[in-house]
């Protein structure tokens, strides 16, 4: 299975560009913990020290935003995950 996982440069410290890459999982936590196990840099960018998801991190699948229990919804093949900072408003 191929999710496409798309983290927003305003979620990453290093400001170096978005992170594009295609990942695999069941569940949006399943492909996160996908890609923090091939680039640990992105661990502290994305999960809290609990393993969270940061404060202020913005969960959308398909483009459409998933505020409650972002980690354990559900995705498929070719669906879409983007991660971006609520910068309020």
């Amino acid at each position: 299975m191929s999710v496409k996982l798309n983290i927003d440069e305003s979620v990453l410290d290093y400001r170096k560009g978005k992170v594009v890459v295609e990942v695999s999982g069941n569940t949006v936590g399943e492909c996160l913990d996908y890609i923090v196990k091939r680039r640990s840099t992105l661990k502290k960018a994305i999960f809290d020290e609990n393993g969270n998801m940061c404060l202020g991190n913005l969960v959308r699948v398909n483009g459409e935003f998933i505020y409650s229990n972002a980690l354990a919804k559900s995705v498929k093949d070719g669906d879409e995950i983007e991660i971006i900072k609520f910068t309020g408003g």
